[in-house]
């Protein structure tokens, strides 16, 4: 376990910046962003649900992510943004007994998640 109030305040930036970036990229282009995540929106409810979770879901883990990078100290603030980056790769992993592995970009992201999450837990604030 590593104690270090600076490098956990740049791991949980840059969590924020990548939820962030997403987030944006599903507002301002959701058609160049679904086709890398296997999402075909063809319906009103497909829509929605892609911007509910892709919006506003990855936005409210962003802000999440700046909580706890301002208010570093709280270790329960950052340890909850590492559970909700690995809940993604659970997810994943539920899902692959119904449909598959992840391939491609995706598969990029479950390793991401998980190295993230893991790395986000070894690194606490400073004692």
């Amino acid at each position: 376990m590593i104690y270090d109030d600076l490098i956990r305040q740049l791991l949980l930036a840059a969590t924020g910046c990548i939820f962030g970036f997403f987030a944006l990229w599903a507002v301002l282009q959701p058609m160049s962003l679904t086709p890398i995540l296997g999402y075909e929106l063809k319906s009103k409810n497909a829509i929605s649900e892609f911007h509910a979770i892709y919006v506003g879901v990855f936005l409210a883990q962003a802000l999440l992510c700046v909580l706890a990078f301002t208010r570093v100290e709280d270790t329960m603030l950052g340890n909850l943004v590492a559970i909700f980056l690995l809940a993604q790769p659970l997810g994943r992993v539920i899902a692959t007994f119904r449909g598959g592995f992840p391939s491609g970009f995706l598969l990029t992201l479950f390793v991401m998640e998980i190295a993230g999450g893991v790395i986000i837990l070894s690194v606490q604030p400073s004692l």
